[in-house]
């Protein structure tokens, strides 16, 4: 996957260097030449330290700015091209116009990057989200997604997050899949504080695509014996004050039937559960539901994954992957799904239009 990711790269450089930067900078062309070099160099070592060596935090920090430079140089090409295009390019006044766009396109560069890292930079926000369910009692229940501790996202950023949680009183949290994006060597001291949420009920976790990343197989010993439950292809029956609630749900991510472990099985998540009470299902991409029938007769879905688009107008390209993209959807006449944009972020410390969120659902 990082090859894949880098190749990638390479050619977002290549594309910014030959259509926008040999356009824009004669004068230094040189100079934009090096610093593209440059760039991608810190985002090879942004992929090393993501997956292969703990580097100091503030090297991090600025190897992790690569990859929001480099996207929005190349959502500022995009504009750049539309803008050429128009009519007022053909007219004798066009060096003017030329220079204004030439200028207007870095400003806008320096304007997107600076807003994105300042709405990343945000504390997530809570979401109160009006789900109805049949239940004998009320719950207070939270979700967090996407929370990818390591690299920027250590103990102060977990702490933060456990403690905002526990002033919503939860009985019950939910963790939907990429929580973990390091190997767990690195982050054993952020996993006991996620056990440290304060939820009568339990705290319950499913994988994400990211987990598989990092020798998931000794992750989830780890998870289990900090007192998180791990939902593989199971059900489990929530009860409160000898009331049955729900049946909750949780399967394998997605990226497990590509690598061929720990696959996705929605039917032995299902087996033996009470059909007469709601269920709630944990899945981390929302495309899952597309395996999801009435028939099945689930109520709602948690998913993540998406992060919203994470950086505006990514958003755009996430939606040709998976049919929701944040927040609450009908996806048949019997199940709803929720689609939380993550707590925390992936690669740069940025979000454009798509802040972090905790989730709070009161279901009653």
């Amino acid at each position: 996957m990082p090859f894949i990711a880098l190749f990638v790269f390479f050619a977002l450089h290549y594309i910014v260097y030959r259509f926008y930067f040999k356009r824009v900078t004669k004068r230094f062309l040189r100079l934009s030449r090096y610093f593209l070099i440059v760039n991608y160099i810190f985002v090879v070592a942004y992929f090393i330290g993501r997956y292969y060596v703990d580097i100091p935090k503030i090297i991090y920090y600025f190897l992790s700015l690569s990859i929001g430079v480099i996207f929005v140089l190349f959502v500022t090409l995009i504009i750049y091209f539309l803008l050429s295009l128009l009519p007022i390019f053909s007219t004798k006044r066009r060096e003017f116009f030329t220079n204004l766009l030439n200028y207007g396109s870095g400003a806008f560069a320096f304007s997107y990057l600076g807003y994105g890292l300042y709405e990343g930079a945000m504390e997530p926000e809570v979401k109160n989200v009006d789900v109805k369910l049949p239940l004998s009692e009320s719950i207070r229940a939270i979700q967090i997604s996407d929370l990818h501790i390591g690299g920027l996202i250590r103990n102060s950023a977990v702490l933060s997050v456990v403690n905002r949680v526990n002033l919503l009183k939860p009985d019950i949290v939910f963790l939907t899949g990429d929580i973990i994006d390091c190997d767990i060597e690195l982050v054993r001291q952020e996993v006991e504080l996620l056990s440290k949420f304060d939820a009568s009920l339990g705290i319950y976790f499913v994988l994400g695509n990211h987990e598989y990343f990092h020798n998931v197989a000794t992750l989830l010993p780890v998870l289990k014996d900090s007192g998180i439950i791990v939902l593989e292809n199971e059900n489990i029956l929530i009860s409160k004050n000898g009331n049955k609630l729900f049946n909750l749900c949780g399967v394998y991510d997605l990226f497990g039937d590509r690598i061929g472990i720990l696959k996705p099985n929605l039917d032995i998540a299902l087996q033996n559960r009470d059909e007469k009470l709601p269920t709630i299902l944990l899945a981390h991409q929302p495309k899952f539901a597309n395996q999801i029938k009435e028939s099945h007769n689930i109520d709602l879905i948690l998913s993540g994954h998406t992060h919203g688009g994470q950086i505006f107008p990514f958003r755009f390209l996430v939606t040709l992957d998976q049919p929701y993209l944040e927040g609450l959807y009908q996806h048949n006449a019997k199940t709803k799904i929720y689609v939380n944009k993550g707590t925390g972020f992936w690669g740069p410390p940025m979000r454009v239009f798509a802040r972090a969120e905790i989730t709070c659902f009161d279901f009653s």
